[in-house]
C-alpha cells in the first residue's frame, strides 16, 4: 500500500515507522527539511519537505497512486484542508488528525462531508475514554471491545491469592465464553551481577499455566468476560474519585466524561493561566493551581485516598515522576500517559501497571482504516509485541471449511484463534469450529506473521 503521511511529529513519526514496518510505502511530509533528514536516516521511509496544504506538493506525489492521505499535524485545519486538496486531486481515502473533539460531533454540521475527510482520528480522546473504561472497571490493565460491542479484551494482574497455579489452562474451569488469548510475566534475571526485570510473551496453549503474578488477557463474550473478575478474586468496582494531573485536552476530555458519570474530579496543573480557564470551562471540578511533583502538596491533598490517579501533562519526565509520588503517598491506582517507549522499562520497575500513550491509539486506529478491507479493527500489545486483529474471512480464504484443530499444525505457535462471529453468533474458537465465508474471526498474532494472515484469509 501507498500511504502519504502529512506532519512528522511523535504520532506522525510513529505511524510512519508501524506501517513501514507492515511493508507499506510510505511518504513524510514536513516543513521541516533538518527533522526529515534525521528521520530519513533512522525509519524505512521517503521524506518530501513541503506543506500538506501546498497543491503542488500533493500533486507530484499523486503520480505513486497513493492508497491513503494520513493528515497528522498539531493543526487541525490544516489537517482538513491537506484531506480537501487530496481528494480533489484523485487520493482515494483521507484521514485527519484533529485534537478538537467538536469537529466529531455531527449534530450540526458534518466536518467530513465538507472538507472530503473519510475518518477523524482525536488520539486525546480515544486516550481519554480508554482511562474511563479503567475508571469504571477496577481490576483492569486494559479494555477493548470488538464486533461492536458483543466482544471484550481484558488485561489484568493475576492475583498473589490465586490458587490454581498447578493446573493446566485446559483443565481450569473458566466461564465458557472466554479465551485466555496472551500472558505476560514478569521474572528477575542476572545480568552481570545485576538483577533486572525481564517480560516473557506468551502465546498461551491448553498445556501451559497461569501464574499468581501474571498479567494475562482474555477475550471472548462481553458478557461471559464480565464474571472473571471473582473467578480470580479481583474486586470489581467503579471509581469515585479521580485526580488528573495535567489540564492537557486528554485531561479535558476525561474530565468531562468522568463527570457525565457522576465521578469526581480534581485536576492539578503547574500554570496559573491554564487553571483558570480550566475552571472557567470545568466548573463541576476542583481545580488546583500546583507543582504535582510536590509530594508534601500530594499528601496534603490526600491523593492516597483517590480511587484513581491520572498524570497525562505533555511530557515523560513530569509524568513519570509524579504517577512515582503518588504511588509512594499511598495511591493505589495510577495511570501514567508516555510517549517514548524507551521510559516504559523505567515505569515498570517503578509499579505502576497501566500506562497509555496517545501515539499507540492512534497507530491502532490508523492501521485498522488502512486495512479495512480485510481487518475491522486491530489493538496492539506491549509496544507491538501482540496484536489482536477482527478479520473478515472472504470467499477465497484458504481455511475456509476446514475445522481449526487440523489448522493447527500448519500455523505457528505464536498465533491463536480466539473468538468467530457468525451470522450474529459468537462463538468460542475450539478445535470443531470451521471458519465460513463472512464470518468475522478475531486471532491473536506476533506481528510479524500480519502479512501472511491477509493472505490465507
Amino acid at each position: 500500500m501507498n500511504i502519504v503521511i502529512v506532519g512528522a511529529g511523535t504520532v506522525g513519526q510513529y505511524v510512519a515507522s508501524f506501517l513501514a514496518g507492515k511493508e507499506n510505502n510510505v511518504v513524510l511530509v514536513d516543513t521541516n527539511l533538518h527533522h526529515l533528514e534525521q528521520i530519513s536516516q533512522q525509519l524505512d521511509v521517503a521524506v518530501r519537505h513541503g506543506s500538506g496544504t501546498d497543491w503542488e506538493v500533493l500533486e507530484e506525489l499523486s503520480e505513486m497512486n497513493p492508497n491513503l492521505l494520513l493528515a497528522l499535524t498539531d493543526n487541525d485545519e490544516s489537517n482538513m484542508v491537506a484531506c480537501s486538496i487530496a481528494k480533489n486531486l484523485g487520493y482515494p481515502k483521507t484521514v485527519a488528525r484533529v485534537r478538537n473533539a467538536s469537529y466529531l460531533n455531527r449534530t450540526r454540521l458534518d466536518f467530513g462531508r465538507l472538507f472530503c475527510v473519510d475518518h477523524f482520528i482525536c488520539s486525546e480522546h480515544l486516550v481519554a475514554q480508554d482511562i474511563f473504561n479503567y475508571a469504571t472497571e477496577s481490576g483492569a490493565v486494559a479494555i477493548h471491545s470488538f464486533a461492536h460491542g458483543a466482544v471484550q479484551l481484558r488485561t489484568f494482574v493475576v492475583p498473589t491469592s490465586w490458587r490454581n497455579r498447578n493446573k493446566k489452562i485446559c483443565d481450569l474451569d473458566l466461564p465458557e465464553g472466554i479465551v485466555v488469548g496472551f500472558i505476560c510475566r514478569s521474572s528477575l534475571v542476572n545480568v552481570k551481577g545485576k538483577k533486572r526485570d525481564n517480560k516473557e510473551m506468551i502465546f498461551p496453549h491448553g498445556e501451559d499455566y497461569i501464574l499468581p503474578g501474571d498479567e494475562i488477557t482474555i477475550i471472548g463474550e462481553t458478557e461471559d468476560v464480565l464474571k472473571i473478575n471473582p473467578y480470580f478474586g479481583i474486586s470489581r468496582g467503579v471509581a469515585k474519585s479521580v485526580v488528573i494531573v495535567g489540564g492537557t485536552l486528554t485531561g479535558q476530555y476525561l474530565a468531562r466524561v468522568l463527570d457525565q458519570h457522576g465521578i469526581r474530579v480534581k485536576i492539578i496543573d503547574q500554570s496559573y493561566d491554564r487553571c483558570l480557564k480550566l475552571a472557567e470551562q470545568l466548573p463541576w471540578c476542583t481545580v488546583l493551581h500546583h507543582d504535582a511533583t510536590d509530594i508534601d502538596f500530594l499528601r496534603s491533598e490526600c491523593v492516597d485516598s483517590s480511587d484513581l490517579f491520572v498524570v497525562c501533562t505533555g511530557r515523560d519526565e513530569v509524568n513519570i515522576l509524579a504517577g512515582g509520588l503518588a504511588k509512594e503517598v499511598g495511591c493505589e491506582n495510577v495511570i501514567v500517559s508516555i510517549s517514548d517507549s524507551w521510559h516504559m522499562p523505567i515505569v515498570d520497575r517503578m509499579g505502576i501497571a497501566h500506562t497509555i500513550s496517545p501515539r499507540i491509539s492512534a497507530g491502532n486506529r490508523i492501521f485498522t482504516i488502512a486495512c479495512t478491507e480485510t481487518v475491522a479493527s486491530m489493538v496492539s500489545l506491549y509496544e507491538d509485541q501482540a496484536e489482536i486483529l477482527e478479520i473478515k474471512v472472504s470467499l477465497d480464504s484458504q481455511i475456509v471449511g476446514i475445522p481449526i484443530a487440523e489448522l493447527a499444525p500448519s500455523l505457528p505457535r505464536n498465533f491463536l484463534f480466539a473468538v468467530i462471529q457468525n451470522r450474529g453468533r459468537i462463538l468460542i474458537a475450539n478445535g470443531n469450529r470451521i471458519l465460513s465465508p463472512g464470518d468475522t474471526v478475531i486471532v491473536i498474532s506476533d506481528p510479524k506473521h500480519i502479512e501472511g494472515l491477509r493472505k490465507i484469509f
